[in-house]
């Protein structure tokens, strides 16, 4: 099935002209070419150290983790076989590219799985899933599952970009999309070369020279993301993450003091809510006074993009992206020669098969929200 998949592919990009902005070529891969195959399982290790018979083309995929979907939807072209994802992922689904490039996602069951990775036991049995896909420590909920004879593969979140590699390929791997994920492999790789040929002139940098950020999660819940991913790509960029220290750093919320003291040169806002940065230049947020924080009197806060998902996830395939892009509000003189507008259309033409139009650019970049924001 792999080797007709990709020659379909083919086929199709090479009929897609410089000028086309149709829907994708993924688009037209659909799960119900697949069930043409003689059906086959395979035998997976997870990272819960479980072995797991999956089937070589899965029909029925419930997807626990909000993230998730779309990695799913990049590695295999489709989400025709998406039967049930919590509501988070569909918010995330809505006003993406991704609503453009799989609209039958919008159809997909979101009351079947709630945000916190609980299911309804007895509503997912009525969808039969013949795949559940989540991360670990759910290994109760997965035990339950397979008694119920529905396979589960638990996968482990990332940490860095290197962890988030491996997510890929472990999902490659569960969904038997392996030369699709080494495309998307590959590309990491070339974007990481790229940022890392910058690391001499970013090493010597003084402390000044490398901004503080504050990279927020949720401004309403006051999530910050102080490790993991994006603190791991400030570092490589050129900037400086703030140290939550007892019970700030147990629950990833610093205090309005701490912040303070911190004093932010940027602050990067998730579109995991409404918050704009003209929020925080108009200091609106009752209880709290932003009016002397450096990014605020400076006019750098920016709202992240939103591509095919939130790009401030830890977990999401356009990272590489996510990556550049803060390259070029940290050390923008250091990343002079990085076309960023050409980075995402390369990547929606060359990876997804799909010609973004201005609007769809300047709407994936935030423009509008992001126009009173210095750069």
């Amino acid at each position: 099935m792999k080797k007709r998949w990709m020659a379909g592919l083919l086929g199709m990009i090479m009929a897609i002209t410089p000028l086309a902005a149709a829907a994708p070529a993924f688009a037209e891969t659909t799960a119900s070419e697949a069930e043409a195959d003689e059906a086959g399982t395979h035998t997976y290790v997870d990272a819960a150290g479980r072995e797991v018979e999956i089937p070589d083309q899965v029909e029925r995929l419930a997807i626990v983790q909000m993230v998730l979907p779309v990695m799913c939807y990049a590695l295999q072209g489709h989400t025709d076989n998406f039967v049930a994802i919590p509501p988070a992922s569909h918010t995330g689904w809505e006003g993406s590219m991704l609503e453009t490039l799989a609209p039958s996602m919008g159809d997909v069951d979101i009351e079947v799985i709630n945000n916190d990775r609980e299911i309804n036991m007895e509503a997912l049995m009525n969808y039969n899933p013949d795949l559940v896909i989540s991360f670990t420590g759910v290994e109760d909920q997965a035990s339950q599952l397979e008694a119920m004879g529905i396979p589960v593969v638990l996968l482990n979140s990332a940490q860095d970009l290197a962890t988030l590699e491996d997510l890929i390929s472990q999902l490659g791997e569960v969904l038997n999309c392996q030369d699709r994920a080494e495309e998307l492999l590959n590309w990491y790789s070339e974007k990481e070369a790229y940022v890392d040929s910058k690391k001499e002139a970013i090493d010597a940098l003084s402390d000044e020279e490398k901004p503080r950020v504050l990279n927020f999660q949720n401004v309403n819940d006051f999530k910050i993301y102080p490790t993991g991913v994006n603190a791991s790509i400030v570092e490589r960029t050129g900037g400086q993450n703030i140290v939550l220290t007892g019970d700030a750093a147990e629950v990833s919320s610093p205090s309005m003091e701490q912040i303070m003291e911190f004093d932010p040169e940027v602050i990067f806002i998730s579109n995991f809510d409404d918050v704009t940065p003209d929020d925080f230049y108009n200091n609106v947020f009752e209880g709290q006074d932003w009016s002397s924080i450096s990014a605020v009197k400076n006019h750098r806060v920016y709202k992240v993009p939103l591509g095919l998902y939130r790009w401030a996830p830890p977990n999401t395939v356009e990272k590489p992206l996510y990556m550049l892009w803060i390259a070029s509000k940290l050390q923008p003189e250091i990343f002079s020669d990085l076309d960023l507008e050409q980075e995402i259309r390369d990547f929606y033409q060359t990876y997804l098969h799909y010609e973004l139009s201005d609007e769809e650019y300047q709407k994936i970049i935030k423009a509008d929200i992001n126009a009173n924001s210095e750069g």
